[in-house]
């Protein structure tokens, strides 16, 4: 009787090896996104005051917007959050002063500069700059914000952002 060591051989043919390689880039693909996602918390809601400076807007307009009114962007219709507190202030233009040379602030005479405090929740984003309002809207203080509320619009810079505590 003859002995049977035959010696074990691997045989791949292009089919087994097309198999191997994909069931390999499946599991790799798997352990990167488990490696990946596994640190991260999810984003968690708090309360935000923002402010929007409404400038150059004739006077008594200012009288349209009222606490408790709802915004929105007038773009592309997300929800801004509502209307705090409204302070309007004589509008004020740099012009240069020809007998020094130099700019200096004056009153624009029938305007006025609007500033617009609202709260909304908001989420902070992924690279951790802009926040997102809980309407999707992301923003930051000197982003021009495009606003629309029940029966006025306008545009202007985010001046200034409070957070609040996290929930």
């Amino acid at each position: 009787m003859e002995q049977n060591n035959h010696k074990f051989r691997l045989r791949l043919n292009l089919f087994d090896a097309i198999i191997l390689v994909a069931v390999l880039l499946v599991g790799a693909a798997a352990a990167w996104i488990g490696l990946r996602s596994g640190g991260e918390t999810a984003p968690t809601a708090a309360p935000v005051r923002y402010t929007v400076l409404f400038q150059k807007m004739k006077e008594g307009e200012s009288a349209l917007i009222q606490p408790g009114d709802q915004l929105e962007d007038a773009v592309k219709n997300y929800q801004m959050g509502s209307v705090v507190s409204v302070e309007a202030r004589p509008a004020e233009v740099q012009v240069l002063d020809q007998e020094r040379q130099v700019y200096v602030n004056a009153v624009l005479e029938g305007y006025e500069d609007v500033y617009v405090t609202v709260e909304s929740t908001c989420t902070t984003s992924g690279d951790g700059g802009a926040l997102l309002l809980g309407g999707g809207y992301d923003f930051r203080v000197g982003q021009l914000a495009y606003v629309r509320g029940p029966g006025y619009m306008g545009s202007g810079p985010v001046t200034e952002i409070e957070r609040g505590a996290e929930q």
